[in-house]
């Protein structure tokens, strides 16, 4: 992998946490309908619509990544660009509700009920969650579709690039200007920072640059887009790699575009890799 990372010792360790409960709105209020688990959310009206879910009194805000498509990866111009970002078009057919910032601490405290491992316990409830590995993502997705009636899983590689770009073809999204929308290594004072410090991109996504890295749900390989479909791919199938995306509070700029990829196995876990769910919208 050619990105590092500084692992963080184990500070504390696994203590125990109140009852999940839960409770569904939405913010306007666009239409989701309740059954005895919690709930589904309908499709969006227009990009960056909000809703949100409470999961033992902590609030998961959702922003809405309408059916579309884009250029996925980077022009040759582009600086600091790598071979595997080669440019081509992807089709997403169907929209997605992808969580408004990574997951934070209190957010994974309220779905498992314990807090995670490596995180200090002096960040606070709103730092991100990080030193987790792509099993484990998976097994809070799992949870959080039990307690609520929603689908959640993490998002595919080309959802998290269309997401983060929302419309932009550079290689930073929202304003363009890393330093006022994301944290990496010339101003994160070296660690990570709580979430929705910085300028939110124009689907109102927060820290889709820098911060954390965030696991995806596509097997890694470093150049795999030749053959990759151009209708909602999903990557290639098997592998032990899976990918992450965004950059992070220990990476320079490079690493923090739009376009940039890289992975590592799944059981693995750093002290600047986190990651950022999507629930799917379902059509009544």
């Amino acid at each position: 992998m050619k990105t590092s990372f500084r692992i963080l010792p184990v500070l504390f360790a696994l203590v125990a946490a109140a009852a999940v409960s839960r409770s569904v709105s939405a913010e306007p209020d666009t239409g989701i309908s309740r059954g005895n688990n919690g709930g589904t959310f309908a499709a969006g009206t227009v990009p960056g619509e909000r809703k949100t879910v409470t999961v033992g009194g902590i609030e998961y805000a959702f922003r809405w990544c309408p059916a579309g498509e884009f250029m996925m990866g980077s022009p040759d111009s582009e600086p600091d660009r790598q071979n595997n970002e080669r440019l081509h078009p992807v089709t997403l057919t169907r929209g997605f509700w992808l969580l408004e910032t990574e997951v934070t601490q209190e957010m994974w405290l309220s779905v498992t009920g314990s807090r995670p491992v490596a995180n200090p316990a002096d960040e606070g409830p709103s730092y991100p969650v990080y030193f987790v590995g792509w099993d484990e993502c998976q097994d809070f997705c799992a949870k959080f579709s039990e307690q609520t009636g929603l689908s959640m899983s993490l998002p595919t590689e080309a959802e998290w690039e269309y997401a983060c770009r929302a419309g932009s073809e550079g290689p930073y999204g929202g304003s363009g200007d890393l330093d006022s929308m994301g944290w990496y290594n010339a101003n994160s004072f070296r660690s990570a920072q709580e979430v929705r410090q910085k300028e939110p991109n124009a689907w109102g996504l927060y820290d889709m640059h820098g911060n954390v890295w965030e696991w995806c749900s596509d097997t890694f390989i470093d150049d795999n887009y030749a053959d990759s479909p151009t209708t909602d791919p999903g990557g290639p199938a098997g592998g032990a790699c899976r990918v992450f995306r965004g950059g992070s509070w220990d990476d320079p700029a490079a690493n923090c575009r739009s376009a940039k990829r890289s992975g590592d196995f799944s059981v693995n876990r750093y002290s600047n890799l986190g990651f950022r769910p999507a629930v799917a919208a379902v059509t009544e």
